[in-house]
């Protein structure tokens, strides 16, 4: 076996890309994005070969922090938002779960050698290995779930499947003057950008979630052609819009946003059933809703109208070097923070010497 931490500008990482599914996340281009706009660091791919298999987790590595550090060149790791991983293939067979195993025991010996104490991984719902045979080499946490459209199924099928209301109101709002495009040119961008805005607002979304118009030109530079701006509009006013990505046959609905007088009308429904009919068209073979942190919440609810296919969200927690881990855990508790936080997988907050004081009372679920 071959492993190898890669940058974006090596080769090889698109090369690993092309002979085994993958999604935006796995990008080179996508990672480097995250870097920019939510997680500070090196974008990177570990890559590991055997033979024909392949296995591939991108990263973002990272300086601890200096107070946490202590003069010491420790780094750790995080994948870009999203589900960025890990992948394995080939495309036509498979891993088996022995080469993932021995893939996932390299991984942790190639962290190790580059100094790197931690990673945590959000695994992809549709793509990664089995969870319990990432488990055997870390912990694995779960989230929650996201829903998918299979598109291998007719359109017919997919309408009898979807939620009896979330039929009626599609058939309302195209009786009601609503109808949906691809707009190419990305011409109402900046209205897309305002409603966006305005509904993150609406739902209290979190501060990473609140994005500039120069992040949506950026997604469309860094990804280019596999990413889609579909709009609603009614009597030329835009209702709402959505950032769609179609990356080796998984459509993604990525960002989305509806504009405050048109929520009554629902015309995010309408714009999802046509994308389903859109990516069903181009031959793609599944169309990703993305889900919740939380189970059974409203945003699941809503997307499990469209589809009953459920997926689990999980993490992928790994520390490759355990008494760098403990120390680091250690002088986060001595700096006052709280009591020192476990630092094994099943934590509410991994890694934990980068938890913040403030998640000691609220309870956060995933690295930042």
């Amino acid at each position: 076996m071959r492993a190898v931490l890669l940058a974006p500008g090596d080769q090889r990482w698109s090369e690993v890309l092309s002979s085994t599914r993958h999604d935006l996340y796995h990008l080179p281009g996508f990672v480097e994005l995250e870097t920019r706009w939510h997680e500070p660091g090196a974008p990177s791919a570990f890559v590991a070969t055997e033979d024909d298999r392949v296995f591939l987790v991108p990263l973002v590595v990272r300086s601890i922090p200096p107070a946490i550090a202590d003069g010491e060149a420790w780094l750790d790791a995080t994948g870009p938002r999203g589900y960025p991983g890990p992948i394995a293939g080939p495309i036509e067979a498979g891993a088996d779960d022995a080469f993932v195993e021995r893939a996932a025991v390299a991984l942790a010996a190639t962290l190790r050698e580059h100094r790197i104490v931690t990673a945590f991984v959000r695994c992809h719902p549709l793509l990664s290995p089995p969870p319990d045979t990432l488990r055997r080499v870390g912990a694995i946490v779960e989230h929650g779930q996201s829903v998918s459209i299979d598109l291998t199924r007719s359109a017919d099928e997919a309408w009898g499947a979807m939620r009896e209301n979330h039929r009626r109101e599609i058939t309302r709002a195209r009786r009601d003057g609503y109808g949906v495009r691809i707009d190419e040119s990305w011409t109402r961008l900046d209205e897309f950008v305002a409603i966006y805005a305005a509904a993150m607002e609406r739902l209290g979304a979190a501060e990473h979630w609140r994005l500039p118009s120069d992040y949506f030109v950026d997604l469309q530079t860094a990804v280019g052609s596999r990413v889609h701006l579909f709009v609603v509009e009614k009597d030329g006013e835009l209702a709402a819009a959505a950032l769609l990505t179609e990356v080796d046959g998984i459509v993604e609905y990525h960002l989305s946003g509806t504009a405050p007088e048109h929520v009554a009308a629902s015309p995010t429904k309408l714009l999802i059933e046509h994308a389903s009919r859109w990516a069903r068209e181009r031959g793609n073979r599944v169309f990703h809703l993305g889900g919740s942190l939380r189970h059974d919440d409203s945003l699941i609810h809503f997307k499990l109208g469209f589809s009953p296919v459920r997926h689990p969200v999980v993490s992928w927690r790994l520390i490759a070097d355990p008494d760098a881990s403990r120390l680091l855990t250690e002088r986060w508790g001595r700096l006052g923070r709280s009591p020192a936080a476990p630092d094994d997988g099943d934590a509410d907050f991994f890694p934990g010497y980068r938890r913040p004081a403030r998640a000691v009372l609220e309870g956060s679920d995933s690295d930042r």
